[in-house]
């Protein structure tokens, strides 16, 4: 039996989990991490780099309009013609040099501070390796072990034509014809990227349009989708069935008419879950929710166990890059100085979704101002439309909308969802508003250059503004 007693013990070395290793390094603490393999976190092998890979090649196929996919990407010449092998092969090769990145940084860890191998407790202050005699103690320890996509059971029953976007860039070739399940941010960016890229794409949904809750921003988004990609927002599905080589799927549209499509294969992107399978949570005392997921102090990242923390995709469905790197370093560097916590997350929410025009949801959701308000913390919104926008009019974007929400009692910018181009550009005005505590009084004062969709900004500034002041005591 080979024990090992460190300080602090990082399982998983993804996004969070190399975040978590260098902040405990940081703080002087004894560090192991342990991964279980393979190599790579989920952004590079299957998330935000393949994805943006394809949207670069769908924008200039489709800027491009000719038949063949003739264009001058990653090294290829301009007489170049990419057949559907060629796209995906093209995306590999490419991310290749990211994970190349991300391995030579793993590997620059000491040997004797990382292990390759599946741990588990067996105990709150013990780890063990799976397949072997090794265990380890720790004071503390980061769960990082990130998510995996979810398959809900009506679609496994389809068999090997039902893919996730942990498969999809693994495919030999794109298929012709593809069914997306799911209008989160995945669903929706992969679907019109395959459209852009002639992939005969439909997206079916059970209502979220790209995680917004506000109904006015969700409809504007809805109808600019569907200017560009096949959507069923609200299908009801009687039948999915596999038929030789093809997928067939009955479903009732939204005027309640029998409709069927009959696909190459079947793309779910229905959300994810976290990945901890396998870990023996209970025995280490952590307790779990219905869904079998780890209770998180959202501020200091602790589990249920106060010296075991949690960071990134694991501790959410909702989260992104940006969120998990932010985590990773705050449970490394809480958890190095344990039972003392140094940091607390203070980090506004931000989802973005890379579709055309952009969907961003920054801060507080229209649900959660709702949410506030059932609790006498009453708010008011702004408005502004691609309608009455200079930029976005030239552009022809006639569906968008900006919502802003402030508090009403102290005029702080409390969140926004936005459907417009440019959104992300935005999403970072408002995500810095947030973070530096900002007031419609110091919002107002902007001027944002003319013309430029920004202006949006603006208008939904004065327009909270005017209502605002219905409100204001007659003196």
């Amino acid at each position: 039996m080979r024990h090992i007693s460190v300080d602090t013990v990082i399982i998983g070395a993804g996004t969070a989990g190399m975040q978590a290793y260098k902040a405990a390094v940081e703080n002087n603490a004894d560090t192991i991490i342990i991964e279980q393999g393979p190599l790579g976190p989920t952004s590079i092998n299957s998330g935000c780099v393949p994805s943006q890979l394809l949207h670069e090649m769908g924008r200039q196929y489709s800027a491009n309009s000719t038949p063949m996919l003739t264009m001058t990407l990653y090294g290829k010449s301009p007489d170049k013609h990419l057949d559907r092998s060629d796209i995906l092969n093209t995306v590999r090769n490419e991310k290749r040099a990211f994970l190349d990145q991300y391995i030579k940084e793993f590997y620059t860890i000491p040997e004797d501070c990382r292990i390759m191998g599946k741990a588990f407790f067996v105990d709150p202050y013990t780890v063990a390796i799976e397949g072997t005699d090794t265990t380890i103690s720790a004071r503390s320890f980061v769960i990082a072990t990130g998510s995996k996509p979810y398959v809900p059971a009506n679609l496994k029953k389809i068999g090997n034509k039902i893919i996730t976007s942990d498969e999809l860039f693994e495919l030999k070739e794109l298929p012709k014809s593809i069914a997306i399940f799911g209008t989160g941010s995945i669903g929706l960016e992969l679907g019109e990227y395959l459209t852009r890229l002639n992939v005969k794409t439909a997206i079916f949904g059970m209502g979220e349009i790209g995680h917004l809750t506000d109904p006015k921003v969700a409809s504007a988004a809805l109808n600019a989708i569907r200017e560009r990609v096949f959507i069923v927002p609200y299908g009801h599905f009687t039948t999915i069935e596999q038929n030789n080589d093809s997928v067939v799927i009955y479903y009732l549209d939204e005027s309640e008419h029998e409709c069927y499509l009959k696909v190459d294969c079947v793309l779910c992107a229905t959300g994810r879950i976290p990945n901890l399978d396998g870990l023996q949570l209970e025995t280490a005392g952590i307790q779990l929710d219905s869904m079998n997921c780890a209770y998180c102090n959202e501020k200091t990242l602790q589990t249920s166990v106060p010296h075991i923390f949690i960071a990134g995709d694991t501790t959410s469905t909702r989260n992104n890059l940006q969120k998990a790197l932010y985590q990773g370093k705050i449970a490394g560097s809480n958890a190095a100085t344990y039972p003392r916590i140094p940091q607390t997350c203070d980090m506004p929410h931000q989802d973005i979704t890379f579709t055309d025009p952009e969907i961003t949801v920054t801060g507080l959701s229209f649900e959660e101002v709702k949410q506030r308000a059932r609790c006498g913390h009453k708010f008011i919104l702004g408005e502004s439309s691609t309608a009455n926008n200079t930029t976005s009019v030239i552009k022809g974007y006639k569906h968008g909308l900006v919502h802003v929400y402030f508090d009403r009692e102290t005029q702080m910018l409390l969140g926004a969802e936005i459907c417009a181009p440019y959104a992300q550009q935005m999403s970072q005005f408002i995500y810095s508003a947030l973070f530096n505590r900002q007031t419609l009084d110091d919002l107002i004062g902007y001027n944002f250059y003319h013309p430029s969709a920004f202006e949006m900004l603006t208008e939904a500034f004065e327009d909270a503004k005017k209502s605002f002041k219905l409100f204001e005591p007659v003196i």
